[in-house]
């Protein structure tokens, strides 16, 4: 029987662990799947310490406590998907890991979980790291899913574009069969999400309900842009940097604020676009695609009918699947269960 991989995934919008079991024999497949929320605490303290500027565990009793809750959220994810799908642990070869990142730059990376721990308590290999892995290569160590983008879409003598709009957005440009380019590109859910949870005390806008309902402040969003304009591409975004822009923000009408920082977001999606020549092949995945207003404000300014993953991974699962092929190209540290 063909060894699976699994992959498991907790983004920068840290309200849910996503996991997925993979298969890349002749083809890819997706074999099961599930999504553990997480508590709306977990949220809170993890952007507490992310802009803490915590660099290691030791630095905070809080961070350690959040380690354990993933580690603990991981594993039961990854019992209930092998229960769930009648598996056992020696059916799977490996586990792509993701860890929570709390520290990034081009240097070095952070993330909380404990790869370790998680091997030992699954009696499965798990390889994990794979941000620092990426810069040791040479890489940025983000966005880290083009790799998958690569593996499922690219296509000879096919220009293709696709976007993965998280806590952050980020863009993989392939021409042909190989990426052009890969980056960061703009705040995608963040901001939403942090207005959404300060001013409708809500996780996010359900389909840019709150959005709709306002008007976009030009000067706001000139303003916003403008702070932007010399981010060059590639890059890897901190999402600090994005708050640390609502600082400068004077008080506004909520809905106001939350069109504006909609169209924001869009607009630096449009940014990549135009820098990628705007193929006619562009496709999306991610948190972000839930949301219809956010995404119809993208297909006006990209003047593209809007595609998304689903057809081949549902969109919510395309990177806990991006870490199961990481692991499966073996492009992170190995940790052998003891």
């Amino acid at each position: 029987m063909s060894k699976k991989f699994i992959g498991v995934m907790t983004g920068t919008s840290a309200d849910a662990l996503d996991g997925c079991i993979v298969s890349f024999d002749d083809q890819f497949q997706l074999i099961g799947r599930i999504s553990l929320d997480l508590e709306k605490s977990y949220k809170k303290d993890y952007e507490e310490c992310l802009m803490a500027g915590y660099k290691t565990i030791d630095e905070s009793k809080k961070l350690s406590e959040l380690e354990n809750i993933l580690n603990n959220q991981t594993i039961e994810l990854v019992e209930t998907l092998l229960d769930k799908k009648r598996l056992k642990q020696n059916d799977i070869a490996a586990i792509g890991f993701s860890g929570q990142t709390i520290f990034h730059t081009r240097q070095r990376s952070y993330q909380i979980g404990n790869p370790q721990k998680i091997s030992d308590s699954l009696g499965i290999k798990v390889l994990s790291d794979f941000r620092n892995f990426d810069i040791a290569l040479g890489g940025m160590g983000a966005p880290l899913v083009p790799f998958f983008h690569k593996y499922l879409y690219s296509e000879r003598d096919k220009n293709k574009l696709i976007f993965n709009i998280g806590g952050i957005a980020n863009g993989t440009y392939l021409i042909g069969e190989e990426i052009s380019l890969a980056s960061d590109v703009g705040p995608g859910n963040c901001l939403m999400d942090l207005v959404a949870n300060e001013k409708f005390n809500r996780p996010f806008d359900f389909n840019g309900q709150e959005a709709s309902k306002g008007q976009t402040n030009n000067i706001l969003l000139t303003e916003l842009l403008t702070k932007c304009e010399n981010m060059k591409f590639p890059r890897a975004d901190d999402k600090k940097d994005y708050y640390n822009l609502m600082n400068e923000i004077p008080s506004l009408d909520a809905n106001e604020l939350m069109r504006t920082l909609a169209e924001f977001s869009a607009e630096m999606i449009k940014i990549f676009c135009d820098h990628c020549n705007n193929p006619k092949d562009i496709i999306f995945h991610g948190g972000g695609t839930k949301n219809l207003f956010l995404m119809d404000l993208i297909r006006k300014k990209i003047n593209s009918e809007i595609k998304t993953t689903d057809a081949e991974v549902e969109s919510k699962f395309v990177e806990a699947a991006a870490f199961a092929y990481l692991a499966y190209m073996e492009r992170g540290e190995i940790f052998s269960p003891r």
